[in-house]
């Protein structure tokens, strides 16, 4: 089994909560999913601690960054600049073929030069981030996790996840239009993580509800706006709650 420690759960526009993101728990390794805004304050207020210590981005060992919207990817220049200035390390970060292509682009116009006092040094990427891709569909192991993972149907491909400690599953569709298909996929796992709102490259809630109670009951739903904050559902289905800590294969 192994924890999932819920970040945030609100979608882009979200005041009441930090954009989705998450924390996956095994043993003592850490991984960190997605990236938003403020993101250190994000972990230090979650309410989750690592040795008597607020839960911050040096203690993950990795992260996995879904794709390169701002609300999963905002935090990630301050995160690598923290790291690699307070603690002289670099964050390992696995992601899609696409955002490892762009994520420079991304990060360049102010992380390109550093000024040392006397003279300016050019930058590149791995000298922030240790970037690794992850194929699509070829399962990828990171510590004791090992995941495969599917583009959706998104504005931009979103990395869907199936991960497994070897003996349990998290699902995660991360940003997507309803897929019959995608849902399939997921339907397999102990635990499933499920988005919700507005606009055609989201899943409305209602698809949601129609699904059968059985996957519904072991589903969440994150990436919520906040006019559904403390709703509840017939049918199983329950909005996944900031600072919550769910088991996988409890």
């Amino acid at each position: 089994m192994f924890e999932v420690w819920m970040t945030g759960v609100g979608d882009a526009f979200s005041v009441k909560h930090w954009g989705t993101h998450f924390v996956l728990k095994k043993g003592d390794y850490l991984l960190g999913v997605d990236c938003p805004d403020s993101y250190r304050r994000a972990l230090r207020t979650s309410g989750f601690e690592v040795d008597g210590e607020a839960l911050d981005a040096h203690h993950l060992d990795a992260m996995v960054l879904t794709h390169l919207h701002g609300d999963h990817v905002n935090g990630l220049e301050m995160t690598a600049c923290y790291l690699r200035f307070y603690h002289q390390r670099r964050l390992a970060l696995y992601t899609s073929p696409q955002a490892s292509e762009d994520l420079w682009k991304r990060l360049s116009p102010s992380l390109h030069v550093l000024w040392d006092g006397e003279t300016f040094h050019e930058q590149e990427l791995d000298e922030f981030l240790d970037v690794k891709v992850m194929p699509w569909g070829e399962p990828v192991q990171i510590g004791p996790f090992e995941i495969e993972t599917r583009a959706t149907k998104h504005h931009l491909p979103a990395t869907a996840m199936r991960i497994s400690d070897g003996e349990h599953v998290l699902g995660y569709s991360c940003d997507t239009a309803y897929d019959e298909d995608l849902i399939a996929w997921l339907s397999s796992a102990d635990h499933i993580i499920h988005e919700s709102s507005l606009g055609a490259a989201h899943t409305p809630l209602q698809k949601l509800m129609a699904l059968p109670q059985e996957l519904q009951k072991k589903m969440h739903v994150v990436h919520y706006p906040d006019e559904l904050v403390g709703a509840s559902f017939e049918g199983g289905l329950r909005l996944a709650e900031q600072g919550a800590r769910y088991v996988v294969g409890a």
